[in-house]
């Protein structure tokens, strides 16, 4: 789809400037980096892929100057360093211009999403195996855990469960969870960036953007139907890896396949929630606080538990119980 030809009447460059200039800020302000990539597809969803690939141009191009400053000043030196803090939200970028590319017209969206997450996967598998293997950039990465950890352990005083909770927030043993975490779930955590930014800035560029078109309310998700059997596989693929104590490189594509594959089940759980909630006449109002306290139960262990088994199940049965009325595989 090309730009609408009075998009800003003459200034047809002003949102895609604005938006490059937003994402960027977005990203470097750390705090707000997860929505970064929401004002490139907000652009992509209302002005078409020219105005959103210049948008997602500026913004890689502010994100690599900054980001290469900070590298530089934090200490960061040597290929791999620089490559892990530079490479990662230009993948994304690069990636989120990519699902919107042309080639994908006429398929579902959820096999565009997946199909661009495991070939950003793929690509950034390389870079992954180098970091955990790098002495140097773990020490590096013990350096910023430990800075940021100095004020909470200096507050935590004197006693026995206070010298119990600072050795547990040794920045050696906290780097080698993170890594070994990141290995396990890494596509998951693109697919949660890729998928979410493109699905939330379609819905955010406005009525009859073509954003908006494309992608339709969370109570229509539906998944294809071959993909619960990539699902039900990648779990089998786990169970085995598990009982087999398979090599750490099967093990962990087997979890991430996995977990990302229950993360889009789980959107579509969320969707069948939501739609009954509607068919139960429940007030707007009340479905934001029923969604609210449903993230927040995520930051608890039992509860959060229950919620992340609930929805991918919510999701996967819908092939065999009519939650809602059939409108259609695909989205």
């Amino acid at each position: 789809m090309s730009d609408p030809a009075t998009a800003f009447g003459r200034k047809p460059y002003a949102a895609p400037l604005a938006a490059g200039l937003a994402s960027s800020l977005l990203f470097l302000s750390v705090i707000l980096s997860f929505a970064f990539l929401l004002p490139i597809q907000i652009v992509f969803g209302r002005l078409g892929r020219r105005s959103g690939g210049a948008a997602a141009g500026i913004s890689a191009l502010g994100i690599a100057i900054v980001q290469g400053w900070r590298l530089a000043a934090a200490g960061a030196s040597g290929a791999l360093s620089i490559s892990a803090g530079m490479l990662p939200p230009l993948a994304l970028l690069g990636a989120l211009v990519l699902v919107n590319a042309p080639l994908w017209r006429g398929r579902a969206a959820a096999y565009k999403v997946l199909a661009v997450t495991a070939a950003c996967a793929l690509c950034a598998l390389p870079l992954l195996i180098a970091v955990e293997r790098d002495a140097s950039f773990a020490g590096f990465l013990e350096k910023l855990f430990g800075d940021f950890l100095t004020p909470l352990r200096s507050a935590l005083g004197d006693g026995y469960e206070a010298s119990a909770l600072a050795a547990s927030l040794d920045p050696k043993d906290l780097v080698a969870t993170f890594l070994a975490t990141l290995r396990d779930s890494y596509a998951a955590i693109l697919l949660c960036y890729i998928g979410g930014s493109w699905r939330l800035g379609n819905r955010l560029s406005g009525p009859g953007s073509r954003g908006r078109e494309e992608t339709g309310a969370i109570d229509e998700l539906r998944l294809p139907y071959p993909l619960l059997w990539a699902f039900l596989a990648s779990w089998s693929l786990v169970l085995a890896a598990v009982l087999l104590r398979a090599p750490e490189a099967l093990s962990a594509v087997a979890w991430n396949c996995a977990i990302s594959l229950s993360l889009a089940y789980a959107a579509q759980g969320f969707g069948i929630v939501t739609h009954l909630l509607k068919s139960w006449k429940m007030p707007r109002s009340l479905r934001i606080v029923f969604a609210a306290m449903a993230a927040l139960a995520l930051a608890t262990p039992t509860a959060g538990t229950a919620v992340a088994i609930a929805l991918p199940l919510f999701g996967v049965t819908e092939i065999w119980i009519p939650y809602r009325k059939a409108k259609g595989a695909g989205e």
